[in-house]
């Protein structure tokens, strides 16, 4: 059965002001003429590896900056996933394109099985892909591949029956500033009744603000393994953007927890800084 996990880019809209995380900071952007983009995450990782990025099956880093490439979608499943199969028939990328833009695409799959089929944009940046439209089965029936021509580097896997592959790492371009807004998560364990009793259920989720690797955590949150969704209060510490620059998350449990299982919600707020993106012209 699939994870459910998800990724979602939209600009902010009435959504927003239901979430008391970010409904107020939403109203202040635009109130200063600013046009913010929401980047929405949803993972659930069971067996979190202590201190692992929760990113899911990331198998190569895309630093395409200096030349934005076209990234291609293939299938593995015969016969099901592809156009008009009964596995996943589009796929939609998410990423900062050539001009240095949040965006998306979706490309709808060849026609043939295990064909791999372009993107019409050039990209900068990945960060994530997910089936958009699939046929009678509802989910990928195999493993798809986020690569460049001929599969050379691969980018990006959704494994089979799991709809997405988030990489919760999202790149603040040049003339964006970008902040956490909101996390929520929750985890259950079943751990020896020792280290239960020692540390506590729970997982730790940090939320990573870098630059270069010398740079320190800003802030960290403890989410409790009580079986419920615990609100963590981001702090909206300003991202500048730089194109190197990014936010991500670690989350760890401690070794004995081999069962557990994390759910985590992340919406991060990005918004242009220019007159240009802003609406108010050059």
């Amino acid at each position: 059965m699939a994870a459910n996990n998800y990724i979602r880019l939209r600009k902010s809209n009435w959504e927003d002001f239901s979430d008391p995380d970010i409904k107020d900071v939403i109203q202040q952007l635009k109130n200063a003429s600013y046009d913010p983009w929401i980047w929405s995450f949803k993972l659930n990782q069971e067996s979190p590896d202590a201190l692992a990025e929760a990113r899911v099956n990331f198998t190569a880093e895309f630093n395409g900056e200096t030349t934005p490439i076209v990234l291609y979608i293939i299938g593995e499943a015969a016969n099901e996933d592809k156009a008009a199969g009964t596995g996943a028939q589009a796929v939609t990328i998410y990423g900062i394109d050539a001009d240095g833009n949040p965006a998306q695409e979706e490309v709808t799959m060849h026609g043939t099985p295990n064909t791999q089929i372009a993107s019409t944009t050039l990209w900068k940046r990945f960060i994530g892909a997910m089936v958009t439209t699939a046929g009678s089965g509802l989910v990928n029936a195999g493993i798809i591949l986020i690569t460049d021509t001929g599969q050379g580097n691969t980018y990006g896997t959704i494994a089979a029956g799991e709809n997405c592959t988030i990489g919760t790492r999202v790149y603040v371009p040049t003339n964006y500033n970008a902040f956490i807004g909101h996390i929520c998560a929750a985890c259950t364990a079943a751990a020896d009744a020792e280290a239960e009793l020692l540390f506590g259920n729970g997982i730790i989720i940090e939320p990573l603000y870098l630059t270069n690797p010398n740079v320190l955590n800003k802030d960290s949150y403890f989410i409790r393994g009580e079986e419920r969704m615990i609100n963590a209060h981001p702090v909206h510490y300003i991202i500048e953007g730089a194109n190197t620059r990014y936010i991500s998350f670690k989350h760890c449990s401690k070794t004995a927890d081999a069962n557990t299982t994390a759910t985590i919600h992340m919406k991060i707020i990005m918004y242009g800084t220019t007159n240009t993106l802003r609406g108010l012209g050059t």
